[in-house]
């Protein structure tokens, strides 16, 4: 066990140490499954210290090439990641289903980055403002010099005050993001390790709750209420609830096709590359996702997959 805990520890050293390389999206993106390996694997004592330890290695190994302020700037990495990763490492000891675990996990890591978001509030910086900059330059350097003189100042700052807006539901997504990576990687590696950990049930028998029925519709009258982006606070929640419940209902037309595919006797292959099609065709067609949110719909609201199954 304790060359286990050294190996997770010198993984998650050369992870942070690539955060600073052109594989900074991909080692960023895994930096919570060695934590939470060693979160299971160990106590808590020996986690503390293992988790020390490697901190104090990184830092000194960029110190050494003269890079202290990297190093600094790693272990701030390492500190924002480890509420989440603790939270799931708990409930994995816990043997809580795997609901719980991705729900805690990204819940977790939500106030995280909300508390992060506090402190610079609270250091003075604008944090809205600061977006709203940043989002403009990413438009003057992505965006031809044509494009730029040919579209409408008023057309640039409308698309620009959304997507300051949209703010919550990128918070939300990046939270789900890490939360699942984390549950996907680390659920399999922990198998391997001899832990029991339970699985997600199969998507075939993924269903929301009626009560996203409620939730869809109260978002959809809100969206024919508040039409203008006036900046009201009515208008800021339509605006990024009917995206969270959009996705949740593709999500749930993903499992009906799964449940589809298993009824009629279809390969597996089936229903993953139907998945892989649709989101492919929601990318270069956005309007298309509004049929399959619409299915989704529909396979909570009535009972299709019985009709089906009987059929």
């Amino acid at each position: 066990m304790d060359r286990r805990a050294l190996l997770w520890s010198i993984i998650y050293a050369a992870l942070l140490l690539l955060c600073f390389s052109k594989l900074a999206l991909v080692t960023v993106s895994l930096l919570m499954i060695p934590v939470v390996l060693l979160f299971v694997k160990l106590d808590t004592g020996k986690f503390v210290v293992a988790y020390g330890l490697t901190l104090i290695a990184v830092y000194a190994v960029l110190a050494l090439f003269g890079a202290g302020m990297l190093g600094s700037i790693a272990v701030i990495y390492s500190l924002f990641f480890l509420a989440p990763s603790v939270a799931m490492g708990s409930l994995y000891k816990k043997k809580a289903p795997a609901k719980t675990v991705l729900t805690g996990g990204t819940v977790a890591f939500l106030a995280q980055i909300l508390l992060f978001l506090l402190l610079l509030t609270l250091l003075g910086v604008r944090v809205t403002d600061e977006m709203r900059e940043f989002v403009r330059g990413s438009l003057d350097t992505t965006l031809p010099a044509e494009w730029r003189k040919a579209l409408p100042e008023d057309l640039i700052a409308q698309t620009v005050e959304r997507v300051v807006q949209l703010l919550p539901v990128y918070l939300i997504g990046i939270s789900l993001y890490f939360t699942v990576v984390t549950h996907w990687l680390s659920r399999k590696l922990l198998i391997r390790s001899g832990e029991q950990v339970p699985a997600l049930k199969p998507a075939k028998e993924w269903m929301l709750p009626k009560s996203f029925v409620w939730i869809y519709l109260a978002a959809l009258v809100l969206s024919f209420m508040f039409t203008e982006p006036d900046g009201s606070l009515m208008y800021m929640i339509q605006l990024n609830v009917m995206p969270l419940v959009s996705l949740a209902f593709i999500v749930q037309a993903v499992g009906f096709c799964f449940f589809a595919a298993s009824v009629k006797g279809w390969s597996k292959k089936a229903p993953v590359i139907i998945t892989i099609v649709c989101v492919f065709l929601m990318l270069v067609l956005p309007g298309l996702h509004r049929l399959f949110t619409l299915l989704g719909l529909f396979d909570v609201v009535f009972p299709i997959r019985n009709r089906l199954k009987n059929s």
